[in-house]
């Protein structure tokens, strides 16, 4: 088993550094024995932990597992970045030989702001499901799809959300309650296993079964984030979990169109597989997946990973609408009316909601779920309301 540099190098200066750095300060000759003792017991259970984590990385076979994982190093996060940051502000006290004792108050509000503000993340802010609302409006849209509405929500990362059936529930009732003509979900409905998936069927049962679903692939439903002890569990992952989603109500669209018809018109839904920067999650074939949709004047694409919209699909097919997830806002940044800021705009050019150029439109979702830290920081979770119109001449 690997141990990588960096993750030790973060572990030394998260963990052990601050928590040094506060004996030295703090308690070598200034408190009682026993609480000095309590301090070092804290320290070494969790550069303990962190390294027999990093050790097992690949023993993480279920979802109850690797919620436990995700919630130490949840409250490994909670822990240790106030610390880091107070420490930050008293070091700077110190190196200013002890003139501006401002300086080491404004590190105790700074770092209790922090384990605050990262605690409603936890707690409350993944929890608060929006929706976003968007009316686009498209040339060639049939007359008998004016005002069609789409409900489009992506990235459940449900081994996320383990235990945390209950709390989900209002989001799917809130989805049936814009009484949507279709559902769709733009991919990652896990984080790596098909049973995540378990004890997630009443869940999703509560979507109203008269409206159609389609469903495609993101880059962690392809079983890539694990180290598979052979091709065959790998496999039998993948195909586990296509059937779960299918038995949740969804039609996995596989490089496929599906067609939706309307009264006496129709428009085409193009499900494409998951892109991907990583080659073991390259399974895209737009050319296949648009395979007879020649005759529809309009046509909407379901793809994961928005970042070959612009090159790949805006600029050289004539799909209308492109629905998106993947970026997650990066779960992270300040959402205020129309304003946005992310760090996820670093990665991406669409990060998070409605975009037009040369008069064809990508609505990139934020996403349901949380990777990594189960948390949200400014940027809540959310679904989105689409409806169609047809463009005013």
């Amino acid at each position: 088993m690997h141990i990588y540099p960096i993750t030790l190098l973060l572990l030394a200066l998260m963990v052990i550094i601050p928590d040094l750095y506060i004996y030295q300060r703090f308690m070598h000759n200034r408190t009682n024995r026993s609480t000095a003792i309590l301090h070092g017991i804290l320290s070494t259970y969790f550069i303990v932990a962190s390294l027999a984590i990093m050790l097992n990385m690949n023993r993480i076979y279920n979802p109850e597992t690797s919620y436990r994982l995700l919630r130490f190093i949840t409250i490994l996060g909670c822990v240790y970045i106030p610390k880091l940051i107070f420490c930050n502000f008293d070091l700077v006290f110190f190196l200013t030989k002890k003139r501006w004792r401002k300086i080491q108050y404004a590190g105790y509000i700074v770092a209790g702001l922090t384990f605050f503000t990262m605690l409603h993340g936890v707690v409350y802010e993944r929890f608060n499901f929006k929706k976003g609302v968007y009316n686009i409006e498209l040339e060639d849209l049939p007359p008998a799809f004016e005002g069609y509405k789409i409900v489009q929500f992506s990235d459940m990362h449900l081994g996320s959300f383990t235990y945390s059936q209950e709390r989900l529930k209002p989001l799917m009732d809130s989805i049936n309650a814009q009484h949507p003509d279709l559902i769709v979900f733009t991919g990652d409905m896990v984080n790596n296993f098909a049973s995540e998936c378990n004890q997630w069927a009443e869940v999703f049962d509560r979507l109203n079964d008269s409206i159609p679903k389609l469903a495609i692939l993101g880059n962690h439903d392809y079983s890539v984030y694990f180290d598979w002890e052979n091709e065959d569990l790998k496999s039998m992952n993948k195909i586990a979990l296509r059937q779960k989603i299918r038995d949740f109500g969804f039609k996995l669209l596989l490089n496929k169109p599906e067609t939706i018809y309307r009264g006496n018109d129709s428009i085409v839904m193009i499900g494409l597989e998951n892109w991907g920067r990583r080659p073991e999650t390259r399974h895209a074939d737009l050319e296949k997946a648009m395979q007879g949709t020649e005759g529809f004047a309009t046509k909407i694409l379901l793809s994961h990973d928005p970042t070959y919209w612009k090159d790949s699909i805006c600029d050289r097919t004539d799909i209308d609408l492109t629905l998106s997830g993947h970026t997650h806002a990066a779960q992270l940044g300040i959402s205020i009316g129309s304003f946005k800021v992310s760090p996820a705009k670093l990665l991406f050019d669409y990060w998070d909601g409605l975009y037009i150029e040369d008069g064809k439109y990508i609505l990139v979702s934020r996403g349901i779920g949380c990777v990594g830290i189960p948390a949200r920081l400014g940027m809540s979770p959310e679904y989105s309301l689409i409806t169609l119109t047809k463009k005013k001449q």
